[in-house]
């Protein structure tokens, strides 16, 4: 499954986000529940693996579960209301100097 390109109108804290989303693959060798036991704030990975799934399963839930953390910050980046956004960003002189940089 190939994700979804992100959009080139997300203020940048929002399109690190999602790319990070879109970047965040399964690992066969490494296997781990979604988000791969992944802690932000320590930099550490516990590795967990259900034997009751394949990887082929795995691999498609990390891929369904990624998409759909992208597509809401998405919409967080879009509704003008996170406090992560730059300060009017959506404001179309600036988005329109954003999408041609």
């Amino acid at each position: 499954m190939t994700p979804a390109p992100i959009p080139a109108d997300l203020c940048p804290a929002h399109r690190r986000i999602a790319m990070d989303w879109h970047n965040n693959d399964y690992d066969a060798r490494n296997p781990g529940e979604w988000p791969a036991g992944r802690s932000v704030s320590s930099g550490e990975c516990t590795l967990l693996m259900d034997s009751r799934t394949s990887h082929d399963e795995r691999e498609a839930e990390f891929a369904r579960k990624n998409a759909e953390q992208a597509e809401l910050t998405i919409r967080v980046c879009r509704s003008g209301r996170s406090p992560q956004c730059t300060p009017g960003h959506h404001q179309p002189a600036v988005a329109e100097a954003v999408m041609a940089a």
